[in-house]
């Protein structure tokens, strides 16, 4: 086939395609075709209405008006008053325009915004060459009209390609882009078809074109359908604001509350839930918060705390424990069954690491250093709902949580960084890995029997850690005197232990101890 009829055949196929403008009888759709172009036209404009998210729907709306308005059998009309010589061009203008609407579809369905560029060059593509079609069907030269043709098809080639190389790039994360691809390749196939130089093909291209643009006017409603099921804005915005509320809720309810009670949601949560567990129970403290506080201002106040527990806060959660409740500078903390006696040192240990470097940055801001007090306890204890209907709150009652509170202020009375019960002390896979002593026994309300108490001295800065154990050796001396009542030889060993280290609360507590036992009458 020499050039001269390729481009006749080509021509003639083009003709052949466009619709009801352009052949005003032969080859335009009927009216049932053309009734379903405008009723799904019209459907999806009253969807378009419902939706908040337009993007999708204008771009399948500009596509399906244009092809229902290539559709509209106007050629007669035109023919017959003189106005047009080629009227198909108007069809196949009004086509290339749908095309570019396409192309802005594939961009919506797979969420791609297009750079400026691109924008530009795809929309000047379109809009020359439909405009050198409608320019084309007020010519009656034969070859400005091959011409104009064959650049149609080329640019619908190029806007065809276009949107499957957009929806190509996002198929494999956006369902909907997947689903567009074959029929917008079938198309393009059709339109290649159009030019293609094969033998017996150009009677079948017209009727292959115009049956791929149906399927992709289709799919383009299927799609639609499918985008509808999505959530509207109005859900999307509603999500998000359930999403951040419960993420808000979340930071007051901790989520291993949740889990302990066996809830996934706070709104599961009812009055008089409870679990019973046996966990560690980690109370803390800042020592002379409240002379501390006198000399700041509320606001100062509330920034120091705050800066205090981003420090303290996270190395808890490091260690798999969780807080339970603030208490103004006190924190309560929880560490599960399973080894939680164990994280629980760890995490008191490297608490005071991180408070050492918080008095650095403290002293470089010309403020005073902050000490604090920890005290350990492992036992049971009933976690649950409590309060009223309307005002209900999750906390922790038991026995363990009062030895836990009491042991944090034996810490702050005897100015001793962290202290233990014997159950924590005894649950610990390998006590021997820390230093510590033994500072006594306590009594509880609700308890017969008192309850030993350590101290552990892992965590201490290296000065310190030397002269505690420099004075130990003297307070181990003083409490085995104390216990055998032995006072005179305590108040020695006590005296010699606060030589070493004067600050130790106590080897003054024993001390004073001794002397009043050791000056008290005796029985007869």
């Amino acid at each position: 086939m020499n050039f001269e009829k390729f481009m006749a055949s080509s021509l003639e196929a083009i003709r052949s395609m466009s619709w009801g403008i352009a052949s005003g009888g032969e080859g335009a759709p009927s009216y049932i075709e053309l009734s379903t172009w405008l009723t799904a036209f019209a459907f999806l404009g009253l969807v378009a209405l419902y939706r908040k998210r337009k993007r999708p729907y204008a771009s399948v709306l500009g596509f399906l008006g244009l092809v229902s308005l290539s559709a509209l059998p106007l050629s007669p009309w035109f023919i017959a008053l003189g106005l047009c010589p080629q009227p198909w061009a108007l069809s196949v203008a009004l086509q290339i325009l749908a095309w570019d609407a396409l192309l802005w579809m594939a961009c919506s369905l797979s969420e791609y915004a297009m750079s400026a560029p691109r924008r530009w060059i795809f929309h000047g593509l379109s809009v020359v060459a439909a405009g050198a079609l409608i320019a084309t069907a007020f010519m009656t030269s034969g070859r400005l009209e091959t011409i104009a043709a064959l650049g149609s098809v080329a640019a619908r080639l190029a806007l065809g390609v276009g949107s499957i190389y957009i929806l190509a790039r996002h198929a494999f994360s956006r369902i909907l882009a997947r689903r567009a691809i074959p029929s917008l390749a079938l198309w393009t196939a059709a339109t290649l078809a159009l030019i293609l130089p094969i033998a017996g093909l150009a009677p079948y291209a017209a009727a292959a074109y115009a049956a791929a643009q149906s399927i992709v006017g289709i799919i383009a409603v299927a799609l639609s359908l499918f985008e509808l099921a999505l959530p509207s804005l109005e859900d999307t915005a509603i999500d998000e604001y359930s999403k951040r509320l419960t993420i808000s809720i979340n930071k007051f309810i901790p989520a291993e509350f949740l889990a302990y009670l066996k809830k996934t949601d706070v709104a599961d949560l009812v009055l008089g839930d409870h679990v019973k567990k046996d966990m560690t129970i980690f109370f803390s403290d800042i020592r002379a918060f409240t002379e501390l506080s006198e000399a700041l201002t509320p606001e100062e106040s509330f920034a120091f705390i705050n800066s205090y527990l981003s420090r303290v806060v996270p190395v808890i959660t490091e260690h798999k424990g969780f807080v339970d409740k603030y208490m103004g500078d006190g924190i309560m903390a929880l560490f599960s069954e399973n080894g939680g006696s164990d994280d629980s040192i760890e995490c008191a240990i490297a608490i005071q690491h991180k408070i050492q470097e918080y008095n650095g940055h403290r002293a470089k801001m010309g403020y005073r250093p902050i000490a604090m007090g920890i005290g350990i306890h492992t036992g049971p204890l009933m976690m649950g709902v409590v309060g009223v209907q309307d005002r209900m709150e999750g906390t922790v009652i038991s026995d363990s949580v009062n030895l836990a509170s009491r042991l944090q202020s034996i810490a702050k009375a005897f100015n001793i960084p962290l202290v233990i019960s014997e159950r924590t002390f005894m649950s610990l896979s390998d006590p021997g890995k820390y230093k510590y002593r033994f500072i006594g026994k306590v009594r509880v309300k609700g308890k017969d029997a008192p309850v030993s108490v350590f101290e552990i001295f892992d965590g201490l800065s290296e000065e310190l850690f030397e002269r505690k154990m420099r004075a130990n050796t003297f307070f181990e001396q003083g409490m085995m005197a104390y216990y055998q009542k032995n006072f005179n030889d305590g108040v020695f060993y006590f005296k010699r232990g606060l030589e070493q280290m004067p600050e130790d609360g106590a080897s003054r507590f024993y001390l004073e101890m001794c002397l009043r036992k050791s000056m008290a009458p005796r029985s007869v």
